[in-house]
């Protein structure tokens, strides 16, 4: 039998899975249960089985649970409190921690397309925390999103206006889904970032979620300038379902050239290539 208790540890693991930290706050929020309950169970037993540290008000992926020691008195009753860690052991699993997934060259082109006042959308593509990241803090842009752990990301970035589409969460993908989709209606995006499963040059761009390719589509039908970003593993590869053609986007940004029958795909696509020999 799988309990509440479980349950939440499971989706707080799911949604560790692209991104490298979360707030105890930002989960609280989405388990619908208080801060206090989140930290009774990343204390239990249960959380032993879990890859997962809690320091700092975050709670990442890594060691099992490490626990911060200074915690506000108004948020834990004496019988409550966790067991104080040592500055060994903190210094331990800060050293540890994995980063969030880094493509330098990747990151550097596609903020550098981010110009004032854009209306940008970013999808669930796990290189976009470190994307956001790379965005200048002076930079004043709206960044929506349907993924939890972007919209986190936009929300560290000073000057950017976050904004989370609603619905239920899907755990897997770390996307919300609305029904009716109705958060976007009135929404028109400058540019919009859409990570592949796959590119190839008959089949186009692919996803292997039909969640996923879905919300690109909606997405993609309501932005001016629509980017491509391309991981090396997703070249010359088809995932199950279609996002759109190589006509249907504006730029291709990877840090990989290109094989040559997929860049002249592209090129007849009139789809501007941009790689690091580009």
């Amino acid at each position: 039998m799988v309990t509440k208790q479980l349950e939440r540890l499971r989706r707080i693991e799911a949604c560790l899975k692209h991104s490298d930290k979360i707030h105890l706050k930002e989960i609280a929020r989405l388990l619908e249960v208080s801060e206090m309950t989140v930290r009774r169970d990343l204390s239990s037993k249960a959380a032993h089985s879990f890859p997962l540290e809690y320091y700092g008000g975050y709670i990442r992926r890594g060691n099992p649970i490490v626990h911060d020691d200074v915690l506000e008195d108004s948020e834990l009753t004496t019988s409550e409190a966790p067991t104080p860690v040592s500055k060994t052991q903190k210094a331990h699993s800060v050293n540890t921690l994995p980063p969030v997934k880094v493509n330098n060259y990747i990151s550097s082109v596609v903020s550098d397309f981010i110009e004032m006042n854009d209306v940008v959308y970013f999808d669930n593509g796990v290189l976009n925390a470190d994307i956001i990241g790379s965005i200048p803090d002076h930079l004043k842009f709206t960044g929506v999103t349907a993924s939890l752990n972007v919209f986190l990301a936009l929300k560290n970035k000073p000057n950017c206006k976050a904004i989370l589409q609603g619905g239920n969460y899907n755990a897997v993908n770390d996307v919300f889904i609305s029904a009716s989709n109705d958060v976007l209606a009135p929404m028109i995006f400058q540019k919009v970032f859409i990570s592949s499963a796959g590119v190839h040059d008959k089949f186009g761009v692919t996803a292997s979620d039909m969640l996923v390719s879905n919300i690109a589509n909606l997405v993609m039908e309501r932005s001016l300038k629509k980017y491509l970003i391309v991981e090396k593993k997703t070249i010359s590869q088809t995932a199950t379902y279609k996002i759109g053609d190589l006509v249907d986007f504006h730029y291709l940004i990877s840090d990989e050239v290109l094989p040559h029958k997929l860049e002249a795909a592209c090129n007849e696509a009139r789809l501007q290539v941009i790689t690091p020999k580009s």
